[in-house]
């Protein structure tokens, strides 16, 4: 399935300067992979538009849109690349691709390799919300906890281990933090009401 869309928006911002541009360059043309419709593959043919940056400090002379649906340069969706990572945490990359390959997804293993070696984990100091996991680098070998934001669902941390003492030096730099959702775990329990004790749990 080939859905085309063209772009109905008429400035962009420089991703260099930051500086609104009403001024096309050239239109050009995208496929960029999105999730399946009907277990069929399903792919957006985009018509979007490359701008002209009118300031004269700026190096860029032209750019391409941002699209709110894909990122730069990508060839998949933001949807889909969440669609992909949603099953590869049960199984392993060559089994997801072959998955995914019956739900009409066309994705290699190395590619979902690459997805999940580009996943960037960015830190928030001033997060108020927290959920908390063990989760399994290697089931019955080693461990990890995993830290996430509530509110969004972004990956905060994964500390090394599931011990008290490496979620409580986390917790010390996360001072405003009220509320954590987590396991069952003792050790975290016990991490969370000795540095946050009036956090709710």
């Amino acid at each position: 399935i080939i859905i085309h869309i063209k772009s109905k928006k008429e400035h962009c911002k420089c991703p260099n300067c930051g500086i609104e541009s009403y001024e096309y360059h050239a239109t050009y043309f995208r496929m960029i992979q999105d999730t399946p419709t009907h277990n069929t593959e399903t792919w957006l043919k985009v018509n979007a538009y490359e701008y002209k940056c009118n300031n004269p400090e700026c190096f860029v002379k032209t750019f391409n849109e941002n699209l709110p649906f894909a990122r730069r340069n990508k060839v998949m969706t933001d949807n889909l690349v969440r669609f992909i990572l949603s099953i590869s945490i049960f199984m392993s990359s060559s089994s997801t691709s072959l998955i995914l390959s019956f739900m009409g997804v066309k994705v290699s293993a190395d590619t979902i390799d690459n997805i999940i070696h580009n996943i960037k984990i960015i830190d928030r100091p001033d997060v108020e919300e927290v959920g908390i996991d063990d989760v399994a680098i290697r089931k019955g070998i080693s461990y990890a906890t995993a830290i996430y934001d509530l509110k969004d669902h972004s990956l905060l941390a994964l500390l090394e281990g599931r011990e008290a003492s490496a979620l409580e030096e986390w917790l010390k730099e996360h001072p405003k933090i009220k509320k954590v959702e987590r396991d069952r775990a003792n050790a975290y329990a016990k991490a969370i009401s000795n540095i946050l004790p009036n956090c709710i749990q």
